[in-house]
């Protein structure tokens, strides 16, 4: 009766302890350091690896058997982490069995830890201008740098030096994503990471400074087109999409370095820089004075009638002096030069503005004392024609006009008598 009952008692608890237990379906992985924090995309990595090896040793297994045999359980995955892990060792293992099996991991490092980082980032043959804006754009780099660095042994970068290097790629295509970024570490206690950028296709090829100046020679400008054309030079090599990003700092750039000119000062100029951004980029600087036209250049003529026409007055030589009166009016004094023939002409007059492309005018011309109405109507920066009424002879001109540099030009003209080709010069 006895034997009876101890047998029934026996069945009876190995029932219960067969209904207590329970297979592992997932395992839990928590690890930290008993020294100095670890980076967080390490500390990430580490626990990946811890959690590939608790997988391997406790899914499916009874977590009674877990719990019984603790100690090996222990051994076994202090080991095997211990292998897998370089730069690092266990400390302690904490296992919580369960359906959710819990690691709970302190690991120490071995050896020497990175305790700072320099970070040098070579431009290759980029210039000035572009290196100081790329600079302004990775300000936010050397923490990003640190923050994956700095407390990692540096034995661990055998196995943690590919995945460090992916992140910081990420990281930094998104502060500079025109440009491809090659690092290499150097480890060591005080680590060294080099950052060689690459400038993404296409880039600026040149730079082209177009200066339109409306109301003065284009000559006084010779010395600031020079320095311009020698800042903005540094735009050449940068990705198109960069200077179209950094295209504000640029615009800034220019109106402050336009101001310090002395001709701009000296004139009183407004200077409307304006930027076109591409692999030809062209910066054109529209100036223009509230008060002054001063103009200046040369002339002449090809293929005009010998017979109707003096040929010692072909080439001629020009200035054009203007009072504007408002935006719209201007009274002006002209004055030509033939060297030939060593005469002068003395040409007075007002013209009205309508618009940006229309002009019309009275001048009275003192080499033949004659009076002129007078219209000219510009396309764009490059064509304008021309009509001229000479009121005193009777005699009209038309004139078109082909500007092929902003230097010289081509007019192609028709009297009532004559027809011939001016080669002009501005100056």
């Amino acid at each position: 009766m006895i034997r009876f009952s101890l047998l029934t008692a026996l069945c009876v608890c190995a029932s219960l302890s067969s209904a207590m237990a329970a297979s592992v379906e997932h395992v839990s992985v928590h690890v930290a350091s008993v020294q100095e924090a670890m980076p967080p995309l390490v500390q990430k990595r580490i626990a990946a690896s811890i959690q590939t090896v608790g997988n391997h040793v406790f899914l499916h297994h009874d977590d009674a058997d877990i719990r019984s045999g603790a100690e090996a359980y222990t051994y076994a995955v202090t080991d095997i982490i211990n292998r897998v892990l370089i730069g690092y060792t266990v400390e302690t293992i904490q296992i919580t069995p369960g359906p959710d099996t819990v690691l709970n991991v302190q690991i120490r490092p071995w050896g020497e830890t990175i305790r700072s980082v320099r970070l040098a980032v070579d431009y290759g043959a980029l210039p000035e201008m572009g290196r100081r804006m790329a600079d302004a754009d990775l300000k936010g780099a050397q923490p990003i740098v640190e923050n994956l660095l700095v407390g990692l042994p540096v034995d661990a970068l055998d196995w943690a030096n590919g995945a460090v290097k992916s992140v910081m790629e990420s990281e930094l295509q998104e502060l500079l994503p025109e440009f491809y970024p090659h690092i290499v570490i150097e480890p060591g206690k005080d680590a060294s990471v080099n950052i060689y950028l690459l400038p993404k296709l296409p880039v600026v090829r040149n730079v082209d400074i177009d200066v339109d100046a409306e109301n003065l020679p284009k000559i006084i400008f010779l010395s600031t087109r020079k320095h311009m054309e020698q800042r903005y030079a540094g735009l050449e090599g940068l990705p198109v999409s960069f200077v179209r990003r950094h295209e504000q700092d640029i615009q800034a750039d220019l109106q402050k370095n336009l101001a310090d000119q002395w001709v701009i000062k000296e004139y009183k100029l407004h200077v409307q820089p304006t930027l076109s951004i591409g692999e030809n980029t062209e910066i054109h600087l529209l100036s223009q004075t509230d008060f002054y036209d001063i103009q200046a250049g040369a002339y002449m003529d090809v293929g005009r009638d010998k017979d109707k026409h003096d040929s010692n007055d072909d080439t001629v030589i020009k200035a054009h002096l203007g009072r504007k009166v408002g935006s719209h009016h201007e009274f002006y004094s002209e004055v030509e030069f033939m060297p030939g023939s060593v005469k002068w002409n003395v040409i007075p007059g007002y013209f009205y503005r309508w618009g940006k492309y229309t002009q019309m005018g009275y001048q009275y011309e003192t080499t033949d004392n004659s009076n002129h109405l007078w219209l000219r109507q510009y396309w764009g920066k490059r064509w304008m024609l021309r009509f001229d009424r000479d009121l005193t002879n009777q005699d009209d001109e038309v004139g078109l006009t082909y500007r092929i540099h902003e230097y010289v030009g081509l007019e192609y003209i028709v009297s009532d008598h004559d027809q011939w080709l001016r080669i002009i010069g501005y100056l």
